[in-house]
């Protein structure tokens, strides 16, 4: 069983703060972007113009640049800005809209377009699109919520070996894996792990161990060959192939099955609902704000401050 530490429920400015994504690359200049999502172009002056927003307009931001640690922040606008990409995209795929009276009630009940700028981290005249996706997001997971399925074989590793950390263990058995795929379960056992041969759906995922819900095996392709941390409150790596994602057709109890699942979760699995979008779009960071984490749907300052890895195994075309 894969051990997992629920992370406690947040209220709507926590929830929106953890919007995330980047890009940038080929096609649209990526001098002029910020971040390139497929062919749609993120400019650069336009996150500019926001970053200084916040560095005028609120007090924490000011501060962490004065002791050089703005780079954060920067990053996490430019998340913001990708996920709403991502979102659009969603949302016109799969014919959902977000209510705009229920959008008035939100920002109105999280006290105020301004107050939500300065607490999130965006220009007031955002507000209203990030209050917009939060309700997209949490419809998109509802839809998919008594649908989706995985199969994942793999193991966990958590304790440390001489020269090399549990990360690093991971990381090489993963690599075995996405080489030679048809033997994971030879390469688990004769590694000396416990292998994990499991099939998880995703509504009872998302209420037994919501952190898997919402990390990248319920986003990644199937073949791919995922090294995850799905809690960052433990050193447990998580090594495994997405054997199976299964979407059943649609039964029409996806509102009975919602119901059942607090909002914040709901936001969390539809959140990594995106991640097949970002990965067929592509997802390109300009350097100045660091490079695409695919498992954590977020930009990383560099390639060693990865969160996770997504592998392509032998069984993923190109």
């Amino acid at each position: 069983m894969i051990r997992i530490i629920r992370r406690p429920v947040t209220l709507l400015s926590a929830l929106i703060a953890g919007l995330v994504l980047a890009g940038c690359g080929s096609g649209p200049s990526q001098v002029s972007s910020a971040a390139i999502v497929g062919d749609h172009s993120i400019p650069l002056d336009d996150v500019q113009s926001e970053i200084q927003w916040l560095l005028d307009n609120v007090p924490e931001a000011a501060q962490a640049q004065e002791q050089r640690k703005f780079d954060l922040q920067s990053r996490e606008v430019v998340r913001n800005r990708i996920i709403h990409q991502l979102t659009t995209v969603a949302a016109e795929r799969e014919g959902l809209r977000a209510d705009p009276a229920e959008v008035d009630e939100l920002i109105e009940r999280s006290g105020g377009a301004e107050t939500v700028a300065r607490r999130v981290g965006v220009e007031p005249s955002r507000v209203r699109d990030i209050a917009s996706d939060q309700s997209l997001v949490q419809q998109l997971a509802q839809r998919y919520l008594d649908r989706l399925s995985v199969r994942i074989v793999g193991t966990t590793i958590v304790t440390e070996s001489p020269g090399a950390t549990a990360k690093e263990q991971a990381l090489e058995l993963g690599r075995k894996i996405a080489a030679d795929p048809a033997n994971v379960e030879q390469l688990v056992e004769s590694g000396g792990h416990q292998l994990i041969d499991t099939t998880l759906s995703l509504a009872q995922t998302l209420q037994n161990q919501p952190e898997i819900a919402a990390s990248a095996v319920f986003g990644a392709a199937e073949g791919s060959v995922l090294v995850i941390q799905p809690s960052q409150e433990q050193a447990e790596w998580l090594v495994a192939i997405v054997r199976d994602r299964t979407v059943s057709p649609a039964t029409g109890d996806a509102a009975s099955a919602a119901s059942q699942v607090s909002p914040q979760y709901l936001y969390y699995a539809g959140m990594r609902l995106l991640q097949p979008i970002a990965d067929e779009l592509g997802v390109r960071v300009n350097p100045r704000y660091g490079v695409w984490d695919a498992t954590a749907l977020s930009p990383a300052a560099s390639q060693e401050e990865l969160t996770g890895y997504q592998l392509d195994s032998r069984t993923v075309q190109p």
